[in-house]
């Protein structure tokens, strides 16, 4: 296997597992995800789907290392997602400004 063919797979990878989490992140958690905010994961993973393609048009090492980025970037976001946090008690956490 070459490492062309490994990257597409592991985009193509990334990419079933950004529109993945992101469905079920809206079906399952709807109130903890913004509709808009979460619009560039699914974006990002509807891109990767297209790293075949476009890795087999160019040779150009740019192209891979942004695809990798991209790979990098569906890791980062899914760990941000499925992180859990407190509810907020209506507490106020920050520490108060002085002057």
């Amino acid at each position: 296997m070459s490492a062309d063919q490994a990257l597409e797979w592991i985009c193509l990878a990334a990419a079933v597992a950004a529109l993945g989490v992101y469905l079920w992140i809206v079906a399952i958690r709807s109130k903890l995800i913004r509709l808009m905010t979460g619009l560039g994961f699914f974006l990002t993973g509807v891109a990767l789907f297209q790293a075949p393609e476009i890795l087999a048009a160019t040779t150009s090492l740019n192209v891979r290392l942004a695809l990798g980025c991209l790979v990098l970037a569906v890791v980062a976001q899914i760990a941000a997602l499925l992180r859990t946090r407190p509810s907020w008690s209506g507490a106020e956490r920050r520490a108060p400004l002085t002057p």
